[in-house]
């Protein structure tokens, strides 16, 4: 291209600074939509990142469906084999219960009788006020290694022949001494401070059970223990008691060692 003038240069240079100018200006320009859009935004990658860890936060029933490679067998149980499996539990329920009725007893029950306990008179008279008071000395049978827990019972009957019903309260005082391996006494329990009320109650000649002692929590293999009984002198002399008998009784449960 030849230009004949300077004026034409010019405007050719002129011409292409305005081409330039306005190739720059005028253009296609995406629309903002502010913050409102920002946030949109950002709020939708929170949800993307989001969706990555759900399967592992909150797994559902479907998600392990491609890790099931191994498929389960299901068994099935002849006849025979069915009417096996129930002999065998029916045989093994009546053994257990087989044991239970014909196996040790849980308790283990000795009498003591008040012949024994009382101290000898040449007087039938002191051996009849003894009976009404004592003391009462018993020694008791050997604990085992299964014994768990101890109780002395008292029994009396009378010559009573009236048909009313007696209720008579009166105090027992006990007194405990364990014995050790050297056959030493040990003293547990004194009778000045141990001092209970009984009630004692009696229909025609049969008197109710008395709880005179009871040992949760058993140390020893032998006790000896010492009853007392205040209070009963004036219904001796009215009804007479003419028989009076201990029970000692222990409970075999876990396994304890004695001394």
């Amino acid at each position: 291209m030849f230009f004949t003038s300077k004026e034409d240069t010019a405007f050719f240079w002129k011409t292409l600074i305005m081409a330039r100018t306005d190739d720059t200006t005028f253009g296609y320009a995406y629309p903002s939509g502010g913050w409102l859009a920002k946030v949109r935004n950002a709020l939708s990658q929170f949800s993307d990142i989001f969706s990555e860890f759900d399967k592992y936060v909150a797994p559902a029933y479907h998600h392990d469906r491609c890790e099931r490679s191994v498929q389960m067998r299901l068994y099935t149980m002849h006849k025979r084999e069915f009417v096996m499996v129930f002999v065998a539990f029916f045989a093994c329920f009546g053994l257990g219960i087989f044991v239970g009725v014909a196996g040790p007893p849980i308790t283990k029950t000795t009498v003591v009788d008040k012949s024994l306990l009382l101290p000898k008179t040449n007087s039938s008279n002191g051996y009849k006020r003894d009976i009404a008071s004592g003391p009462f000395t018993m020694r008791t049978p050997t604990m085992t290694t299964y014994s768990q827990q101890l109780w002395v019972i008292a029994k009396l009957s009378t010559e009573n022949t009236d048909g009313e019903i007696i209720d008579k309260q009166f105090q027992v005082s006990v007194s405990i001494s364990g014995l050790t391996e050297d056959h030493k006494p040990v003293a547990i329990l004194d009778s000045k401070n141990n001092n209970r009320t009984r009630h004692l109650k009696c229909e025609k000649q049969a008197c109710d059970e008395i709880i005179v002692l009871h040992l949760g929590f058993l140390d020893y293999t032998h006790y000896i223990i010492t009853v007392h009984f205040y209070g009963l002198e004036a219904f001796h002399q009215r009804y007479n008691i003419k028989d009076l008998k201990f029970y000692v009784s222990s409970c075999l449960n876990n396994y304890k060692l004695r001394k």
